[in-house]
Order: structure tokens, then sequence, then C-alpha cells
């Protein structure tokens, strides 16, 4: 069982990574889904925190290999996996609801983006400030941004493909995660 477990592991770090470098490739920096964090989440609610880490560690190295390593590389990283952790936790191979994996996904998402806007603002700014940068940056152009209320739109698009995937992994049945 532990073969299956790592496999699907390796699957879903590939698949996040992938689907990353392909939206970066059309689209760009611009944010509007994160598939790191998705997949990490699947990982995590479906194999545990041990594999939801390890997802969503491997999914943000491995792609920033290829779009650019940085210092927020340890930043998105650590708290992807993270997610990871906390969503294996809270679900531990249990079947949820696709209304409770979007909604605990949605907010699993916000704290990670308002972590990683905080901590990377933190060396720039005072703490109170590099909060507050950090959250306004989620619904407005701040330091240097562009586009507005990015934030719900990317956490939203991205708790919406987590509860499908959820929801259509555990419909396969038959022992796929379980053990």
């Amino acid at each position: 069982m532990k073969t299956r477990k790592l496999a699907l592991a390796a699957n879903f770090a590939a698949s996040a990574v992938a689907l990353r470098f392909v939206k970066h490739s059309i689209v760009g920096p611009i944010q509007f889904i994160n598939f790191p964090c998705a997949f990490t989440v699947v990982a995590g609610s479906l194999l545990g925190p041990v594999y939801g880490f390890v997802v969503g560690v491997l999914s943000f190295i491995v792609s920033d290999i290829f779009l650019g390593l940085g210092v927020w590389t340890i930043v998105t990283s650590s708290l992807c996996g993270l997610i990871g952790v906390i969503s294996g936790l809270i679900w531990n191979g249990r079947k949820a609801s696709n209304v409770e994996v979007l909604v605990m996904s949605y907010t699993l998402y916000l704290m990670y983006d308002i972590l990683t806007s905080f901590l990377l603002y933190l060396p720039l700014m005072p703490p109170l400030e590099a909060f507050t940068i950090g959250v306004l940056g989620l619904f407005l152009p701040v330091m240097g941004g562009y586009l507005y209320a990015v934030g719900p739109i990317t956490e939203f698009s991205s708790a919406f493909i987590t509860s499908i995937l959820v929801a259509k992994i555990n419909g396969l049945g038959g022992g796929v995660v379980e053990g």
C-alpha cells in the first residue's frame, strides 16, 4: 500500500509542476489558480499529512527550478507543505463533502496567501505594515501589482478544482488510497 501512496503522491506533485509550468507558459506570472496548493490539499486529504507535505514542498521546488528559484521558493514550498500537513490532519483519508473541501481549502489558500505575502514583505518593512500590505494586496494592486481581487479569485478557483479532484478520486473507490 505504501508503494501505491508513493506513486500517487509522485503523480500529484508531477501534475502540479506540469500544470503550473503550462499556466505560466500561456499567461505568464498572472495568478488565477494555484496548482501546487490544489494538488497538495488533494494529496494531504487523500493520502495523509506526510504525503501532503512532500507534494507541497516538491511541487514548488521543482516548478521553481524551471520558473526561477529565489527566496520565495523557501517560503512558498514550506507553507505549501504545511498546508499539506493541515489538510492531512483535517481529513486523514476520510471522505469529505464537496462543500467541506471547497470551504476548508479556500480557507487554507487564504491563509497561505496572507502568510506568504507577510513573510516576503517582512524583511522590507515593519511587521504590521507587512501584514497590512499582504492582506490588501489580495484585493487591491499594491507594491507594484496591477490586478484587483486576485487573491479571492485565485483562492476560489483553486478550491473549486480541489473539491472536484477530491470528489472524483474518492469516487473511484476500490481502495485507491485506503490503507
